[in-house]
């Protein structure tokens, strides 16, 4: 899985009960957007900790 996936798979995540904070959908895209650039910086190892916290399997 690429790191833009699992920005994908975790804005998803993210905007679902119990985490949702904002139920549009600009709201969904800001967040991948965000995430997608993070990821960048992160290696793989620190993503797949964040994506536990929402659940989302690497």
């Amino acid at each position: 899985m690429t790191k833009d996936q699992l920005a994908l798979k975790i804005s998803l995540a993210m905007h679902k009960p119990p985490h949702a904070r904002m139920d549009t959908f600009n709201a969904y895209i800001n967040t991948y957007k965000c995430l997608s650039d993070y990821f960048q910086e992160l290696s793989m190892d620190d993503i797949a900790g964040i994506a536990s916290r929402y659940g989302v399997i690497v």
